[in-house]
């Protein structure tokens, strides 16, 4: 209970500043409840029910723990303990004040109302309803002292009716008073409020169109990012199969004649023959390190023949069966769009080749006028895939983020199903139209030579 009531006091700088700016009105309303109450008691009933001092001590006691509230009020610095003070300070006198003048037909029984409404107004519904469990607690106490018969109800005649006829109407008209301040000043905070909403809700329109705009930029960034990327393993990959791959070939040749030129039994002959078939073997590293950083194929041929190529290497060196489902060889997408969907398979294939342990795999790529889909599912044993892309790990989870996000950057949809021991199916769907229009731009001048 503490500790809610502490989440109630000290809930926030706003309500702390509510209630710093009211501390002085409440201490002015107190004041006058206190005065009016104890002017009451001491011309109607000082001597009657009551002795005067009691009236002085109690009111004195009164306005002290008030003032000491105030003080704690101005300061900020309530806490739970200060907000029970406060409230016994307030309802204990004018209990004893309601006692004094006729228990519950005491003409003083109104201000309980101005305490509860004052404690829901500045401190807050739930200290409003703490106050409303205080007062229902003393208003059952009075109850029980007249029912018990220890209350002054004697004393009432002696007090005249019109007097105290008056009296409630005087404190009705006071309370009217101020609960139509209080509901003016709860119109005036909901008008505050409705005010700081829009504002929000404005703030928070401009942050989602700035957001959308920082997205567009990005995906503008990536697709530049990926066409230097592209760009150059290109290069590299005819620097390698051309210019390296010749000279190697040019020198297998050389040497290939020089060991013609040696005689059968020539010591040499065998190391020559040696150092050939080396220089064989880097060749054919060199030409498969070219087909992976990128296949002449994708570009002379198109995606489906590249397709091909590279899932006949892909089954031939990891023995894992793949049935290919795939559109006529010669259908053609834009080259922006056919890199991305053979980047993704192969990404997609290297982690079967790694994780999957699988038997089996199937591709189907299909286009039509609007999109190119392309899905494969393996047989192997699976993952958790709403944990994994939710917490990719660092060691092994950049290959499924690097597929998402070569995906999104054409406005494309990325799915991920597997579970463990049922196999993994990842499918993708890019529109035709995102396609960038300048594709050029990925080929530099080397697309200019070719077209």
């Amino acid at each position: 209970m503490w500790s809610h009531l502490t989440q109630i006091v000290l809930r926030g700088q706003v309500q702390h500043r509510r209630v710093r700016a009211a501390a002085g009105v409440v201490l002015l309303v107190r004041a006058l409840e206190g005065a009016g109450c104890w002017a009451i008691l001491l011309h109607l009933y000082s001597g009657v029910t009551v002795a005067a001092w009691v009236v002085h001590f109690t009111f004195a006691a009164y306005a002290v723990a008030n003032v000491l509230s105030f003080r704690r009020q101005r300061r900020e610095a309530l806490t739970p303990s200060w907000v029970w003070f406060d409230i016994a300070a307030n309802l204990l006198p004018m209990a004893a004040a309601a006692y004094w003048s006729g228990g519950v037909y005491s003409p003083l029984v109104p201000t309980f109302v101005l305490k509860i409404t004052s404690y829901g107004l500045i401190f807050g519904a739930d200290i409003g309803i703490q106050s409303l469990a205080a007062t229902t607690v003393i208003a059952l106490s009075l109850i029980a002292i007249e029912q018990a018969g220890y209350a002054p109800t004697g004393a009432l005649d002696q007090v005249p009716m019109l007097a105290r006829q008056r009296l409630t109407l005087a404190f009705e008209g006071l309370i009217f008073a101020i609960l139509l301040l209080g509901g003016l000043r709860f119109f005036r905070i909901l008008q505050e409020r409705e005010t700081r909403l829009a504002v929000t809700v404005e703030e928070k329109n401009s942050l989602y169109q700035a957001s959308l705009v920082d997205q567009d930029h990005l995906r503008r960034l990536s697709q530049t990012v990926m066409q230097v990327s592209e760009r150059t393993l290109r290069r590299l990959a005819r620097e390698l199969h051309d210019d390296l791959g010749q000279a190697l070939t040019a020198v297998r040749m050389d040497l290939g004649l020089i060991e013609r030129e040696l005689g059968p039994d020539s010591p040499v002959r065998g190391r020559v023959h040696e150092a050939r078939e080396q220089i064989g073997a880097v060749l054919q590293s060199v030409r498969n390190l070219s087909q992976l950083l990128r296949p002449a194929v994708l570009d002379d041929l198109g995606l489906v023949p590249a397709v091909q190529s590279y899932i006949a290497r892909f089954s031939q060196r990891t023995q894992v069966a793949i049935a290919l489902e795939a559109p006529p060889a010669e259908t053609r997408l834009p080259r922006t769009i056919e890199v991305a969907l053979y980047r993704v398979l192969q990404e997609a294939l290297t982690n079967v080749a790694r994780h999957a342990n699988a038997q089996h795999v199937t591709v189907r790529f299909t286009v039509d006028s609007a999109v190119a889909r392309l899905e494969i599912h393996d047989d192997g044993v699976g993952f958790d895939a709403a944990a994994f892309l939710a917490r990719p790990p660092v060691d092994h989870g950049m290959g499924v983020i690097g597929m998402r996000e070569r995906v999104a950057t054409y406005r494309g949809e990325f799915t991920v199903e597997s579970q463990r021991g049922a196999g993994t199916r990842v499918a993708l769907t890019i529109p035709l139209a995102a396609a960038i229009e300048d594709s050029d731009e990925e080929y530099g001048e080397d697309s200019r030579l070719v077209g």
